[in-house]
């Protein structure tokens, strides 16, 4: 007799569903994690590095660029962070375009009593303008109060504040991310107009330290990418500022010279998105002032960058 046939299954049995969604799933976070690691070293790395020349002339053209698209938008100074701005750039560079916009401001200027901080802003462009005393001390200390703080950074012996709100001003800890981008920058007007001191040196340092550190994490080049190097510079510390930052908003610079607000539409928030551009002048002041500022305040950190 022979024997039966050997009959082979050549059906695999189904893959359980359970454990095939396991498997997409896991490798969908692979390459979700390798895409993220990814952007962030193309956020903080460059691939090739400018000669020192090439890096000059391109720093120079986005100067001259943005300047001359700041000249033609005279309404982003009603905003007393660019007016500040825009003043510092006009000490560092004499430029005759950023004179005319200040004296045309200095010009329209007229006392109001109604608005008190007027006068406070004035004063960044003229100093010989008088600033009232300014009683803010009802003012409840909570969250970033930026121009009540900017005022005070200005005139402290005229804008008067709660002892609970210059503390809050001060706080090394108290704010994280955006508001402390804030802080930073009423920190650094403070120094420019009353002085530093070691204690606000410290906070300066540590703040700026926070910031640089967000930097590295934060790959969008909206309105806060050019804010954090603006900020980090004001504060004194150039050292930590990495060369693929700046080069990056080089490379986001529009050919009319200005910045957009958004990245891809994608705006300051986690969650902020927008269709349109709400507000280029403010990235385009920031930027040309972290620009200015490396170019005539710290062009020791272009020699030691590139070669």
């Amino acid at each position: 007799m022979g024997e039966d046939p050997i009959v082979i299954n050549a059906t695999k049995p189904a893959a359980h569903p359970v454990r095939t969604l396991f498997r997409w799933a896991v490798g969908t976070a692979a390459l979700v994690l390798l895409l993220i690691v990814l952007a962030l070293l193309d956020n903080n790395y460059s691939l090739t590095r400018l000669s020192r020349g090439e890096f000059r002339a391109r720093l120079d053209r986005s100067v001259e660029t943005a300047t001359s698209w700041l000249s033609a938008h005279p309404e982003m100074l009603g905003n007393p962070a660019s007016l500040f701005m825009v003043a510092d750039m006009q000490k560092m560079s004499s430029d005759a375009r950023l004179r005319r916009l200040l004296d045309d401001y200095r010009s329209s200027f007229t006392p109001d009593p109604r608005d008190p901080l007027r006068a406070v802003w004035a004063h960044i462009v003229d100093p010989r303008i008088p600033v009232p005393v300014i009683d803010a001390t009802g003012i409840p200390a909570g969250d970033v109060v930026e121009i009540l703080w900017m005022a005070y950074a200005v005139a402290p012996d005229r804008v008067l504040v709660s002892e609970d709100q210059r503390a809050n001003m001060f706080s090394r800890t108290r704010y994280f991310w955006g508001r402390r981008n804030h802080q930073l920058f009423t920190l650094d007007i403070y120094r420019h107009y009353n002085g530093g001191s070691p204690a606000l040196d410290s906070t300066l340092a540590h703040l700026a330290t926070k910031v640089a550190r967000d930097a590295r994490f934060d790959l969008r080049v909206n309105d806060s990418y050019p804010q954090r190097i603006a900020f980090v510079l004001a504060a004194g510390h150039p050292e930590l500022i990495r060369p693929r930052w700046v080069e990056r908003v080089l490379s986001y610079q529009h050919r009319d010279g200005h910045w957009s607000y958004c990245w891809y539409r994608w705006c300051k928030g986690i969650f902020e998105f927008s269709a349109g551009d709400p507000d280029p002048a403010h990235t385009t002041v920031q930027a040309a002032w972290a620009l200015h500022m490396l170019k005539h305040r710290f062009p020791r950190w272009i020699d030691q960058h590139y070669q």
